[in-house]
């Protein structure tokens, strides 16, 4: 009978307890590389959302993109006949409209339009809304100076304040753009890139113009798309943090590693080009048919353009 095997030695003895070495956190706050990263992956996943949105059925969508381009284009005109604010609200109240039955997320819609214009665009009219600028009724007096202060051709009034005139000036300009730029989403929105280059040449745009933005657009998200897979390629490669001096050298690295790329690919797209018959001339295999509903959206939209500058006339 065989003896019963024992355990080890080495397997029963006490080791001491080690004390739990601390491990520290790692910032929330993702360096240069993780920050790129991000911005490339919601650069395309806007793209892919904004081709879902062109995909839909709403009251834009199902347009010919030859009269929606030239309804836009004739309401950013009209837009800059407005002489008053209270016209422009209503305007804005109805491309809100054209937005929801078009079936265009207000969220969205709102983030694009109204997060961007009162950022850019109140930065250049801030100026107008004084009197340092612009001469009129005070509205809030801001301080007091002992004495009009003279600075060659320009004079600080004693009382420096926002001005009712300032302010009725800086709400129309900021309703124009904020007009004009909705047009610009819905239009981009609710239209297939492919269809809004056609209807570009329908307006008898240059060709080589029409090849520029088509090739941009095209092989843009294909570089962004190069540059994510470097990206990621690092970042799976790399045990812990990087130094600001490391991710300096590796987007240095990673910028002359894509225009190499970029050189190549254009040598390579322009070869294919040309030996499948590209002359010059983009050509589409989509065929634009003007429609009953395509007329009365442009008779609809002349008619709102009249309605809305004469009620801006007869406020004076």
């Amino acid at each position: 009978m065989s003896e019963p095997r024992c355990v080890p030695s080495w397997l029963q003895e006490k080791t001491p307890a080690v004390a739990a070495v601390p491990v520290r956190k790692r910032s929330l706050k993702g360096g240069f590389v993780e920050k790129t990263l991000h911005a490339i992956a919601e650069v395309m996943k806007n793209e892919v959302f904004s081709e879902s949105l062109a995909s839909r059925q709403g009251l834009l969508q199902g347009l010919d993109p030859r009269a929606k381009l030239v309804s836009v284009l004739f309401l950013i005109g009209t837009v800059g006949l407005f002489h008053h604010i209270f016209p422009l609200v209503l305007f804005n109240l109805w491309l809100f409209w054209l937005a929801k039955s078009s079936r265009v997320p207000l969220g969205v819609f709102t983030k694009r339009v109204w997060i961007v214009v009162p950022l850019f665009t109140g930065i250049l009219v801030l100026p107008v809304l004084f009197n340092v600028v612009r001469p009129g009724t005070p509205l809030l007096v801001l301080f007091h100076l002992s004495r009009p202060l003279t600075l060659g051709y320009w004079t600080i009034p004693a009382e420096v304040a926002i001005t009712r005139q300032g302010l009725a000036a800086a709400a129309l300009l900021m309703l124009r753009v904020g007009a004009s730029v909705s047009l610009a989403v819905l239009l981009t929105l609710t239209t297939r890139w492919n269809a809004l280059i056609k209807a570009l040449g329908a307006l008898r745009i240059p060709a080589i113009f029409l090849s520029v933005f088509e090739m941009t657009y095209r092989y843009i998200f294909l570089l962004l798309s190069a540059s994510s897979d470097m990206f990621l390629a690092r970042r799976s490669r790399l045990v812990g943090r990087a130094g600001p001096r490391e991710e300096r050298r590796f987007v240095t690295s990673a910028m002359g590693s894509l225009w190499c790329k970029t050189a190549a690919l254009s040598e390579e797209v322009h070869g294919a080009m040309i030996s499948r018959g590209y002359a010059g001339t983009p050509r589409s295999m989509l065929r634009f048919k003007m429609k009953l509903s395509d007329w009365a959206w442009i008779i609809l939209v002349i008619f709102t353009a009249i309605l809305f500058i004469g009620g801006d006339r007869v406020l004076g």
